[in-house]
């Protein structure tokens, strides 16, 4: 596996790949992690089946969690390149320490790997990157 955490490879062949960002209502997060994302999604190195999930603690709706995102892009936050990258992320709350949210993270995961077209036998590569964006 390559320093990139098989995303390269991931990108080259097409591999369901889903991106986990902790700490993703954090400074970090909407500064540096995101902006950086956006970039990646932008110039198309990151697989075509590709979804962004944020987690953290704070309790946001949907058109949150994209203001917040969105905050530190230079580009129109209307334009198709921005409302595209929006449309391969979302948002899970949940605390660090309970079981249950973790669960909900999980399920999070394997209903957009569905709707990506993961095959229903499990026997398909996938690759998953946790990002840890916490203090």
């Amino acid at each position: 596996m390559s320093f990139t955490g098989g995303l390269d490879e991931a990108a080259k062949h097409d591999v369901l790949t889903t991106i986990v960002v902790f700490g993703a209502s954090g400074d970090l997060a909407k500064k540096k992690t995101f902006p950086a994302l956006f970039h990646l999604y932008q110039q198309g190195l990151l697989p075509k089946r590709t979804r962004i999930i944020g987690y953290a603690r704070t309790q946001m709706d949907r058109t949150q969690f994209a203001s917040r995102v969105t905050s530190f892009f230079k580009e129109n936050v209307e334009s198709p390149d921005v409302r595209g990258f929006l449309s391969v992320c979302a948002y899970v709350s949940g605390k660090y320490d309970v079981d249950e949210d973790f669960q909900r993270l999980r399920s999070e995961i394997d209903t957009n790997e569905q709707e990506m077209g993961r095959r229903a036998d499990g026997q398909e590569e996938r690759v998953h990157i946790y990002y840890l964006a916490l203090p």
